[in-house]
């Protein structure tokens, strides 16, 4: 598991109702707590978040963003060097991000000068949490560790994504040596904030050189990595070397030995894309690196199953979101709803066709309701699907206010692959038609533009 919240996976606080003594902005610190005499104009000196002592009802409050949003699987609070004014309780709260929250522990003893971890099940994704203390006092450290869950911006992008980013489950497996810091910190989302903040290794006096193995949070096809040696000037490798397996076990070397600048990034491009389910990063003889990027393009079935869990993990209103996005009939979204958590990609394109096979009339009237009207202005995927009316849309206003006065609801095309010419010689072809006849032939447009957009947003192709 990967520490969520920590500065370091960009963390940050976001509200806290009291922070007299000490800021909230110490919970989230990479750092161990500290402890010394000092004082300041408020009192004693304290290495982590503490308030005041509370003189009415109630308990106090810190609101913390997740740097990287996920599952979260256990929770520890570190009250170390707070002895006589740690929370006699603590309790979190997880929220998907619209201030709607669920409670993820609740009220839970604490000790003083202790460090202690509790497992959560908890099965959503949360971007942020909320940690209650009582009634009031001081917590040193907050962990929040869990499993991550990529937004679709990191699974399917425009470009090539980050294959062993932390943010999409990327992991350090092994290394030959991390003396001053560990491999984990290369797959960080955030810029390295130090020397201490990346992977160096102790000075190796004999021959040999030091490796460090990784799983990819996505198989695909790796094209280039980023050697960044931000940071590290008189102790950075002379040479990296990269190497790629498929299963972990077998691996082939695809950059030998290629030399690297201090204090830079460094680009490294592959002869070709090689698939990849592993990767290891080789420094010769020894050094430091701050971070590594391996860019490249998703496996589409290793970018389903993330996508998979993304929408299995969603709070109910953000799946209702996201299948409303597809579908705007309310009885489909429900029905949706129900089926989670769904198995594989086909079982939610069989949900979907189940679904509509129970749909009634009006159903399909409100789906038909949730779309502009073709060649006129919507969201960026219906900009995108209508890109071949672009030229001709004046006529298909005309044909659209025919269309709507005869039959009563707008005009659905599966518009995707067609120009304008041709959806305007369909919606005449179907002015001819009966009012029955047109909303059984508009659902199967519905249909069709259903399963394109559900394969899209779970990054797949049309199959």
């Amino acid at each position: 598991m990967i520490d969520l919240l920590s500065e370091r996976a960009g963390g940050r606080v976001v509200a806290v109702n009291d922070e007299f003594f000490a800021p909230a902005e110490n919970l989230i610190k990479v750092a161990a707590p500290i402890a010394n005499d000092q004082y300041t104009d408020r009192g004693k000196w304290m290495d982590g978040w503490e308030s005041r002592r509370r003189r009415d009802p109630g308990h106090d409050w810190c609101v913390l963003e997740l740097g990287i949003p996920g599952r979260i699987e256990s929770v520890t609070v570190d009250t170390s060097h707070f002895t006589g004014n740690y929370p006699e309780a603590f309790s979190l709260d997880a929220s998907p991000g619209d201030e709607v929250w669920s409670e993820a522990m609740a009220m839970t003893p604490l000790e003083g000068d202790s460090i202690a971890t509790f497992d959560i099940d908890f099965d959503r994704r949360v971007l942020f949490v909320r940690l209650n203390i009582y009634p009031d006092g001081g917590v040193a450290r907050l962990r929040v560790e869990g499993s991550p869950i990529p937004d679709m911006r990191a699974v399917c992008p425009g470009g090539p994504a980050d294959l062993a980013s932390a943010i999409v489950g990327g992991t350090w497996l092994d290394a030959s040596n991390y003396h001053y810091s560990p491999p984990s910190n290369l797959l960080l989302p955030t810029d390295s904030a130090g020397m201490w903040d990346g992977w160096e290794t102790k000075r190796r006096r004999g021959p040999g050189f030091d490796w460090a193995t990784f799983r990819l949070g996505l198989r695909g096809m790796v094209e280039s990595v980023l050697v960044d040696t931000t940071h590290f000037k008189g102790n950075s490798p002379g040479w990296v070397s990269f190497d790629t397996s498929e299963d972990g076990d077998t691996w082939s070397t695809v950059v030998d030995q290629v030399a690297v600048a201090a204090d830079s990034l460094n680009p490294i491009g592959l002869p070709e894309p090689v698939p990849a389910s592993h990767v290891r990063l080789s420094l010769h003889p020894d050094g430091g690196v701050a971070r590594m990027r391996v860019l490249g393009r998703p496996d589409a079935d290793a970018a389903g199953a993330v996508r998979l869990e993304y929408l299995n993990s969603l709070f109910d209103e953000a799946a209702a979101g996201f299948f409303h996005t597809a579908c705007a009939s309310s009885k489909w979204v429900e029905m949706m709803l129900n089926q989670r958590p769904y198995e594989s990609v086909i079982a939610v394109l069989e949900s979907t066709e189940s679904g509509f096979d129970q749909l009634e009339a009006d159903d399909w009237l409100e789906a038909f309701a949730g779309h502009p009207r073709i060649g006129e202005s919507g969201d960026d995927r219906s900009s995108r699907e209508q890109v071949g009316a672009i030229g001709h849309e004046t006529e298909l206003a005309a044909v659209n206010a025919e269309y709507q006065e005869r039959f009563g609801f707008i005009f659905i095309v599966y518009a995707s692959g067609k120009t304008g010419e041709e959806m305007i010689g369909i919606a005449r072809e179907r002015l001819l038609n009966a009012r029955e006849e047109e909303i059984v032939n508009a659902s199967v447009e519905q249909r069709q533009i259903t399963r394109t957009r559900l394969l899209q947003m779970l990054c797949q192709e049309e199959r």
